[in-house]
């Protein structure tokens, strides 16, 4: 699978959790790994923004990030920012799919390919995904 987002050892698409809640992130991180791709979690945004730095000093890319709004310490429209504002433009700027209760974000406005209100199904979840992934 050459995945342009993906430049580390595995083979499989990375997809990047990034929720405060334990349990979505663990059944969400499960499902992507029965699917065939490589899930990554992180609880807030400064913590993902510590991962994706690590990745990155790696060679590796997330395909896809799963980003709640309502967490704790940085939310998910501050961590976009600072997303937007750090990234490497030499490599392709990750899908973007906000997974929230239902508080709105203007995604004319940025980087967000789907919004998929909680409760959710994640086979919809998958499904997104696929079609976000090459």
């Amino acid at each position: 699978m050459g995945d342009d987002c993906d430049r580390g050892e595995g083979r499989h698409p990375i997809v990047l959790v990034v929720d405060d809640n334990p349990a979505i992130r663990d059944m969400v991180a499960w499902a992507l790994e029965l699917d065939g791709y490589e899930p990554a979690e992180a609880a807030e945004g400064q913590e993902a923004l510590a991962w994706l730095d690590n990745a990155v000093r790696e060679g590796r890319y997330p395909a896809v990030i799963l980003l709640d709004l309502a967490m704790p310490g940085m939310d998910g429209e501050t961590f976009l920012q600072r997303l937007r504002s750090r990234w490497e433009p030499a490599y392709p700027f990750p899908r973007i799919v906000v997974i929230t209760a239902g508080s709105g974000l203007d995604t004319a406005a940025s980087e967000v390919q789907q919004v998929i209100v909680k409760p959710f199904h994640v086979r919809d979840l998958l499904d997104v995904i696929r079609r976000l992934t090459p």
